[in-house]
């Protein structure tokens, strides 16, 4: 059988011709301190491998947890968060237009203000016709400014889709599953609309 060709030391990198194929040091010496540092090596390995699974596990009940407590989260949770990610896309859709109510193109903050407030009418607090961008001092110090909003909504609109709005009372409870559902809707359609948006630039 041939010799081993020679190799490089894995300690000291000298050259050396091994005695076994499955040797790489030099001397007795060398072969003890590579040993110990390929056990320190995979104790190493195994304690980020524990450390790798004792996270994987932690975030699992982090999951559940946070599962559990959304299970627990009450209906009025959800409505609220279905009307931000349709107020979200309110904001986007009507970015370059003006108040709806005065017309200003300048807010210190713009906000998805309804005509028909969901106090009113909560069956129409998700319809994308209702609610329009709003400068914060009409939606918020002007109790939604609504005699001029009706008169822009008509022209935006039309007086058809107006008089539904107006004549609508139908009441409706929104349920929590609902509520899941539209928040997911909008922010799908929050993000097409600023894709569709960004590939048109």
């Amino acid at each position: 059988m041939a010799k081993p060709a020679r190799r490089k030391c894995k300690i000291c990198k000298e050259w050396f011709h091994p005695a076994f194929s499955n040797q790489w040091w030099c001397c007795p010496e060398h072969g003890t301190q590579l040993a110990l540092e390929r056990r320190i090596k995979e104790r190493e390995k195994a304690e980020k491998a524990a450390e790798k699974k004792r996270r994987r596990e932690e975030q699992k009940q982090k999951d559940k947890l946070k599962i559990r407590k959304l299970a627990l989260k009450p209906r009025s949770y959800w409505i609220k968060q279905a009307q931000q990610a349709v107020n979200a896309f309110i904001r986007e859709r009507d970015r370059d237009l003006p108040c709806v109510s005065c017309g200003t193109l300048t807010s210190a903050q713009w906000d998805a203000g309804h005509y028909r407030t969901t106090a009113a009418a909560p069956q129409l607090r998700f319809d994308e016709r209702n609610i329009h961008k709003q400068c914060v001092v009409c939606n918020q110090h002007k109790s939604g400014n609504l005699v001029p909003y009706r008169v822009e909504l008509i022209n935006r609109i039309g007086q058809e889709a107006v008089d539904e709005i107006e004549s609508n009372h139908n009441r409706h409870r929104w349920t929590v599953e609902e509520c899941k559902a539209i928040k997911a809707e909008y922010q799908q359609k929050l993000k097409d609309l600023r894709n569709s948006r960004s590939e048109a630039a």
